[in-house]
């Protein structure tokens, strides 16, 4: 008898191990639907919280030898603003007045931000806060 149920035990174990099996990377999981469809919302609603949409134009700021080239960048409002780190050590692109702060940026990684409202705005890098360069919106 005792051998019956250690039988039993087993199979029903194999078979709901490849139930879970055949529902994990399935093309038809609801679940994996659902996460690209939020993804993809929040991603909206991102973009229409920051003045909607995608940006006008681009503009490409370097960061290399610690200093951003350019220095000075003149853009009309709307404009997506991207810097990319070429140094070996890590740097930020940090507004002095906190409107905006690319994160921490490693050698290679790129970080941009979407400009709407007119003005200059003074940045920095908070690793080395020698670094300094401004941006004027129009």
């Amino acid at each position: 008898m005792p051998s019956n149920k250690i039988a039993v035990l087993i199979v029903s174990g194999a078979l709901a191990g490849g139930m879970v099996a055949a529902g994990c990377g399935s093309d038809d999981d609801p679940e994996s639907t659902t996460t690209a469809a939020t993804t993809s919302t929040r991603a909206e609603e991102t973009a229409a919280a920051s003045g909607g949409g995608a940006a006008e134009s681009t503009d490409a700021i370097e960061i290399a030898d610690f200093k951003y080239d350019p220095e000075t960048v003149t853009v009309k409002a709307g404009t997506e603003v991207i810097w990319t780190n070429s140094d070996d050590a890590p740097h930020t692109a940090t507004a002095d007045d906190s409107s905006f702060d690319t994160g921490d940026l490693d050698q290679g990684d790129s970080q941009s931000v979407t400009l709407d409202q007119p003005g200059t705005f003074s940045y920095y890098c908070r690793f080395h806060p020698f670094m300094k360069a401004t941006i004027e919106v129009r």
